[in-house]
């Protein structure tokens, strides 16, 4: 019979205790001194130091960002990636035609290492949430328009490692900057349909280029 009330005696004790030092801590209260709201709430991020500079490391597992006005619709990425979550539609324009010719259109007709492009690309879309981060589709690249920002392209795209969102749907970036008037027209010149949205497809889908929908500042999302 003692050792029961003990028992009770001493969890009471302890439960006191752990209260007392909850409520310290709550009149008391620090900054910094509690969880955070994440994401709304974040803590400051340190400045990062391990022996050699950032442009010096060889690849930052980050983000993936694309520069679409240099990209040629080659779909090399596309192969490259194992887990197909880069999906790519382009128009082929007729020969001769150069991309910024046609009436209306806002692209540019050369890259900036001065490729001539022959491809609208309609759509350009990349599941982030399925990427596995392994780097790949940016090595066949000859354009080099598809990398990680940060590390040795934090001059191109600063680093962004906290892109978490709660809608999964809000991990689909879309890049491609192509106006449903400006693939209308290239289709119109082209005198046939998009190409199909995997580089692998041999059959005889198409596919469509819906109306815009609102994304992240600086990518252009398009609605399945």
């Amino acid at each position: 019979m003692n050792t029961y009330f003990g028992n009770i005696g001493i969890a009471i004790s302890t439960l006191w205790d752990g209260l007392c030092v909850t409520m310290g801590h709550f009149i008391r209260k620090k900054k910094l001194n509690a969880t955070l709201q994440y994401p709304r709430e974040r803590w400051p991020i340190p400045e990062r130091h391990i022996g050699f500079e950032e442009a010096k490391y060889n690849v930052i597992r980050c983000r993936l960002h694309v520069d679409i006005d240099d990209c040629i619709g080659c779909m090399q990425c596309v192969r490259a990636c194992p887990v197909d979550c880069i999906k790519i539609v382009t128009v082929k324009l007729p020969k001769d035609t150069e991309l910024g010719s046609l009436p209306g259109s806002t692209q540019t007709s050369a890259t900036s290492k001065g490729s001539p492009k022959r491809l609208l690309v309609a759509r350009f879309d990349i599941d982030l949430a399925v990427c596995m981060y392994c780097n790949l589709c940016t090595y066949p690249c000859p354009e080099e328009c598809i990398y990680m920002v940060g590390g040795p392209n934090g001059h191109r795209h600063p680093i962004d490692y906290e892109f978490s969102e709660r809608d999964r749907n809000r991990l689909v970036y879309r890049f491609a900057t192509a106006t449903d008037e400006e693939v209308a027209v290239a289709v119109a010149a082209a005198g046939k349909k998009p190409a199909p949205t995997t580089a692998t497809t041999t059959a005889t889908a198409t596919a469509t280029v819906t109306k815009k929908a609102p994304g992240k500042a600086g990518d252009t999302r398009l609605e399945k």
